[in-house]
């Protein structure tokens, strides 16, 4: 699959985020080897590694078991987050891959794990992603590349705008039932918030509230 999904293009838009005289490593965001399941994410960071003549970090495993796969809602991505362990190899660079990208949250957590440890996030690269996804993407041919994880300024922008005056008081719900707060989302993660708030506003309903409610009853169903 993945001889399939090759593409020289790809390997050499990652390669121009590369450090000269750094030393450099692929890492994934596999589960612990017991639970593994994600053959592709594990095949594909073998290919980048063989490819551009770096290692592949064994040492670092998602801990959580829970899915996250494409039938997952947001609410659960979003309240569910995958937590990393594992030695990170201080001033390290590494190249984050994975099999699919939906809305950026395991790729986003593993990025902040290696950093507070350390070690530096210098690109990430997934063997496909949903349409909504790459929408913004630079195209070429059926390839998408310069897909944002972080936040646009237009999405900041809107999602401010769809909650209004709740903005303060949703990102404290944010903040004490996820332990972070709105401008920490992913891209697709704050077009979903975005969308909830104006959806929410239109029928008259206090944004806050409803968000603190199912992040209670999100987290409550993931025990």
């Amino acid at each position: 699959m993945i001889d399939e999904l090759h593409d020289e293009r790809i390997f050499d838009h990652i390669a121009a985020y590369l450090r000269f005289g750094r030393k450099t490593k692929v890492l994934a965001p596999i589960k612990l080897p017991s639970v593994n399941t994600n053959a592709l994410g594990m095949v594909y960071a073998d290919s980048v590694a063989k490819t551009l003549g770096f290692e592949v970090e064994n040492n670092v495993f998602q801990t959580t078991s829970e899915k996250r796969d494409r039938s997952v809602d947001v609410m659960s991505r979003l309240t569910q987050p995958p937590i990393f362990g594992g030695e990170i190899e201080v001033g390290t660079d590494y190249i984050l891959v994975d099999d699919v990208f939906t809305t950026g949250g395991t790729l986003a957590c593993l990025r902040g794990y290696v950093h507070r440890h350390g070690g530096n996030v210098i690109v990430c690269s997934t063997l496909a992603a949903g349409t909504r996804v790459t929408r913004e993407a630079t195209k070429y041919d059926r390839r998408q590349m310069g897909v944002a994880l972080a936040p646009t300024n237009a999405t900041l922008h809107m999602l401010r705008k769809n909650m209004g005056d709740e903005y303060h008081a949703v990102d404290s719900v944010f903040c004490e039932g996820l332990r972070y707060g709105l401008h920490q989302l992913t891209e697709q993660e704050a077009r979903f918030v975005s969308n909830q708030a104006r959806t929410i506003r239109g029928y008259n309903g206090s944004v806050s509230e409803w968000f603190s409610r199912n992040i209670i009853e999100a987290r409550s169903s993931g025990v």
